[in-house]
């Protein structure tokens, strides 16, 4: 290998040499190789079987994910009904079951005023366009209407156990045998259940 001595001329300035690399024996680059197809194939049948198994977890979570979501909004929702009753005598709203369908008040314009945002009337997997026809993603159970929270329902069944509002259609997943089908479910008593 030729040696390089750096040294400045009469300006100060160290003058550039050409460095030649020295080139590597045959011996050495024969150990230097690239993948094999095999490899590769192998390589690539493990992605895509750590992606097989992957992928639906991810969609089981984004889906339980938006489920819980629409628990919260449901929850908000059912505040908001005592609310509402608090303010007006002890007694629930007179709502429309369907105010595309039946005349009266709408959820989401009784309610509006006490939650704030227009968002929470929309559950996350309402791919239906049901709270663009009725305004809200929820249904009111109708045996409510005007009446005082405590009432003959709450007591007869529990008000642990007396829905309030629940979804309009089966929007979740169906948890199976013991739950409400795909619907997520709000209760007097404002726990919430799927």
């Amino acid at each position: 290998m030729d040696e390089v001595r750096l040294t400045m001329n009469e300006r100060g300035h160290v003058p550039v040499h050409r460095v030649r690399i020295p080139e590597f024996p045959m011996a050495m680059r024969v150990g230097i190789r690239g993948f094999t197809l095999t490899e590769l194939l192998v390589v690539l049948a493990v992605l895509l079987v750590l992606m097989g198994i992957l992928l639906p977890v991810l969609a089981r979570s984004r889906a339980e994910a938006r489920r819980t979501a629409c628990k919260a909004q449901l929850s908000q929702l059912a505040k908001a009904a005592n609310l509402y009753a608090d303010e007006h005598g002890q007694r629930y709203p007179v709502l429309a079951v369907r105010p595309s369908i039946d005349p009266g008040a709408s959820l989401s314009d009784t309610l509006l005023e006490y939650v704030r945002d227009r968002r929470v009337f929309q559950c996350p997997e309402d791919r239906r366009g049901l709270y663009e026809k009725e305004g809200a993603s929820y249904e009111w159970n109708v045996i409510l209407n005007g009446e005082t929270p405590g009432t003959f329902v709450e007591q007869l069944v529990g008000a642990s156990r007396t829905p309030m509002l629940y979804d309009y259609e089966n929007f979740h997943p169906d948890p199976g045998a013991g739950g409400w089908g795909g619907k997520n479910v709000v209760f007097c008593d404002g726990s919430v259940a799927h």
